[in-house]
């Protein structure tokens, strides 16, 4: 089965945050806004994601959501507005984030 990893955060320090950004960088996600990464992957990414989440945020005051999606749920997903900075993953335009 192909997953796709969805990944939102709302980490308030910027070092932290910018961190854990490049973390999700290396293991292959790319960022589609800027607190929001997707990328293929499968239940031991999900699992990744949130042992560097545990590591590095203050878990009392910052957040982190890892959706695994499967190929119905990401083939169905809905993009609504009009991004200006865009980049195309496996057919499907999001905003890319050079922010």
């Amino acid at each position: 089965m192909s997953l796709r990893v969805l990944v939102v955060y709302d980490i308030g320090d910027n070092t932290i945050r910018e961190e854990f950004a490049r973390k999700l960088q290396q293991l292959g996600l790319e960022r589609i806004q800027r607190s929001c990464f997707l990328g293929r992957g499968g239940l031991d990414l999900v699992k990744t994601v949130a042992r560097v989440a545990e590591r590095l945020i203050d878990v009392k005051k910052d957040v982190v959501h890892v959706f695994p999606l499967d190929e119905y749920s990401f083939k169905y997903a809905k993009c609504v507005g009009r991004p200006t900075n865009l980049v195309e993953i496996e057919g499907v335009t999001y905003v890319r984030s050079g922010l």
